[in-house]
């Protein structure tokens, strides 16, 4: 058993002896607690609890102790993962019975921007309804804030929802104050062990799963083709594709295998970016074919496998010889004519963040710029459909006003906002969120969905 895999066991062990060890090294650390003559026989008292601690964790290595994960399902019922037919029927009678704005509040990926469960959190919920939530590491502190936080949120969602966060090791690490670091994707792609990149996001899903994450927004896919990207640095698994494709392929199943969606990023590419798009817009002068050869070949690879990505997350990156006038995740080009005519992908799109100055700044003489709201209706229309972009109410409500704006002159028809809902419910049904019914006769509904609060228990305290 690795250091890793011990502190990850000490920190998840439910038994007698890991929880009276955490608590006496809580008061341990807590000078003024105990007087000096009592610390040393509070150390040998640790001492002996982490022995019976170990020993526990050791007898149940092969079957580790099952952690609260974010698909609660109701034990009284047999799931079974449903045909593409089933996920559609179910994912319109769902759809049939939405309001618009329910409809786009499903495209929506919501971040909060305070800690622990409050009145922000429920007001977005009450007046948004967003399909997902991503979670940064300033929001989860330590593990029983973020357990009780999410479950708070998913329990007052009418519909499951996407509980996303960045996590690929190395510095983008938001699990990073709950659980001990995992190394770099570069620094496993130097490896050239598909072995050790599986079992890094294995781990990964597991911390997720315990604290009510399960979308992970990795792996990076990227092939880096220059010395150094701003953006990429110490995030890509190598400089081929094929080095790529083996190593993040091994990442994604990592997730996917163990209970987490994962998400292929930067689509079309970054690795020849060498500014940062939250900065500044990068421009790759990357014919098409040098794209077909290099960026794209991770896709073409990985999205029709046995188990695809759940999500693609496109990116800020301009290509004049493709697009000279669009960021890729706001050109029609990319995303509708190259992602799913071309490579044939019909999954979820989530953007990268719309706030980004690659977004909103103007980059002469290529990029006129757009403020963040004309930047959703225009990944939409470009064909993505989940939109990452805001932390707050007022934001997420000017969002929704100018989509049914675009609605209302033309810009978008909700045929268009039902197609990228339908993908969303149908993720959702697919991966369990939503949970699927077999036995229930052709034609009646689903139970569950007027339900699914009940179906999640509510956020148990985290022993200390």
């Amino acid at each position: 058993m690795t250091k890793q895999h011990l502190a990850r066991s000490i920190i998840r062990c439910n038994n007698t002896g890991c929880t009276m060890f955490r608590h006496s090294i809580g008061l341990l650390s807590q000078g003024n607690v105990m007087s000096v003559k009592q610390r040393p026989l509070m150390m040998w008292w640790c001492v002996l609890l982490l022995a019976a601690c170990l020993s526990g964790c050791s007898s149940a290595s092969t079957a580790q102790t099952q952690v609260p994960v974010a698909r609660h399902v109701p034990k009284n019922h047999a799931w079974a993962r449903p045909t593409r037919a089933q996920t559609d029927q179910l994912a319109a009678r769902i759809l049939a019975t939405m309001t618009l704005d329910q409809k786009i509040g499903q495209l929506f990926m919501q971040g909060f921007s305070t800690v622990g469960f409050n009145d922000q959190y429920q007001q977005i919920m009450q007046q948004i309804q967003p399909g997902g939530t991503v979670w940064y590491a300033f929001q989860m502190p330590d593990i029983q804030t973020t357990r009780n936080t999410i479950a708070a949120v998913q329990r007052i969602s009418p519909i499951p929802m996407l509980t996303a966060a960045d996590n690929e090791g190395g510095f983008i690490n938001n699990l990073r104050n709950m659980y001990p670091p995992f190394p770099s994707a570069t620094s496993i792609g130097a490896t050239h062990d598909p072995g050790k990149a599986y079992a890094d996001s294995k781990l990964i899903a597991q911390d997720m799963l315990a604290v009510g994450l399960n979308t992970d927004l990795a792996p990076v896919v990227d092939v880096q083709t220059v010395p150094y990207g701003a953006d990429i640095h110490d995030r890509t698994y190598g400089t081929t594709p094929d080095q790529v494709i083996q190593m993040a392929g091994a990442a994604l199943a990592g997730l996917q295998e163990n209970g987490v969606i994962g998400t292929l990023k930067h689509f079309p590419g970054l690795g020849a970016a060498v500014p940062d798009a939250h900065f500044t817009l990068p421009i790759v002068n990357r014919t098409r074919d040098e794209l077909e050869q290099i960026d794209l070949a991770p896709y073409r690879a990985m999205l029709h496998g046995d188990d695809p990505p759940g999500m693609v997350m496109g990116t800020d990156v301009l290509m004049p010889d493709i697009d000279p006038s669009l960021p890729s995740e706001l050109s029609p080009t990319f995303m509708t004519g190259i992602l799913r005519n071309e490579l044939h992908y019909d999954g979820v799109v989530l953007t990268d963040a719309l706030y980004m100055l690659g977004v909103t700044n103007p980059t002469k003489p290529y990029y006129a710029g757009m403020t963040m709201y004309q930047a959703g209706v225009q990944a939409l229309i470009a064909g993505c459909d989940m939109l990452n972009f805001s932390f707050d109410l007022p934001k997420s409500l000017q969002m929704r006003a100018t989509i049914e704006a675009a609605i209302q002159n033309g810009q978008l028809t909700i045929a268009r906002i039902n197609q990228s809902v339908m993908r969303v419910l149908r993720l959702k049904i697919e991966r369990g969120l939503i949970p699927f019914h077999p036995e229930t006769p052709p034609g009646a509904p689903q139970p569950q969905i007027a339900r699914v609060a009940d179906a999640i228990p509510p956020p148990d305290p985290l022993p200390i």
